[in-house]
């Protein structure tokens, strides 16, 4: 594996297909992406009432199932309200408040259904918290744990996504290939936080699973102050894995971040 690999963004897409979003189905907080990917995989599923499952995967080229975008918060949580609209569904989740040390958080998770060719599928959580308190501890974590045997880390300057076998402090995503040869149903995950928002990328491994986690929401957060933060996921087909992902994340990293009020 090469040490560095420079991709520069193109302005033309890499299948003839239309990026398509479509829109989430289902009902009673359990929704499907209803897209077609016939490359990659053949369901993604949600479960709102479980936020730390994430966008569970499964289908050819992503057995055992992945799971993308898990919602973290550190500490027991409920859902108290949620709604779809189109490509996009929002959950809110409060904190438990039986404990002394809760952080008393409201968080607000939007999954949406990011635009993708017929190749590929990717995904977007947009996460602000808020909290009651003067003063609270913000951090949660966006977590993403894939099947995979290497991984290249991804720093993005001047509108191009540079890889990188080894890992970097500067690194704003990773690159996961799940299989060596990339045949015929062989996939990649890609994971990217965005560059404007505070976040901390860490990968960390368990067999032969990695976990990918995107902390959010370094500094203290007080009463009246909304953050807001966002990080996306993809799978495509591993070959021509670095053009398709080095254009998802450099779109993205060149994208406004979110506001925070």
């Amino acid at each position: 594996m090469p040490p560095s690999i420079p991709h520069h963004h193109s302005s033309l897409p890499a299948s003839t297909e239309v990026p398509t979003t479509g829109v989430w189905h289902g009902t009673t907080g359990r929704l499907t992406d209803p897209r077609h990917s016939p490359t990659t995989i053949s369901s993604a599923a949600i479960d709102l009432d479980q936020p730390r499952q994430g966008i569970t995967l499964a289908g050819q080229g992503v057995s055992p199932p992945s799971s993308l975008l898990r919602l973290d918060l550190r500490s027991d949580c409920r859902l108290t309200d949620h709604w779809v609209r189109g490509s996009d569904v929002t959950a809110i989740y409060e904190t438990a408040h039986e404990s002394a040390n809760d952080r008393h958080l409201r968080t607000t998770a939007m999954w949406r259904l990011h635009p993708s060719d017929g190749a590929t599928r990717a995904w977007e959580l947009i996460a602000s918290a808020q909290t009651s308190l003067l003063q609270s501890d913000s951090v949660l974590a966006v977590v993403s744990e894939i099947d995979a045997t290497d991984i290249m880390w991804g720093t993005c300057t001047d509108g191009a996504v540079h890889w990188h076998a080894d890992p970097s402090p500067d690194a704003t995503c990773v690159l996961l290939g799940r299989g060596k040869a990339a045949g015929s149903g062989s996939t990649s995950v890609l994971v990217a936080a965005h560059p404007g928002d505070a976040r901390r990328l860490t990968v960390r491994r368990d067999g032969e699973r990695f976990i990918v986690e995107c902390w959010l929401f370094s500094t203290e957060l007080e009463k009246g102050v909304l953050l807001r933060s966002r990080v996306l996921a993809a799978v495509g087909p591993a070959a021509d894995a670095t053009r398709w992902a080095g254009d998802l994340a450099a779109t993205f990293a060149a994208s406004p971040p979110m506001l925070t009020t």
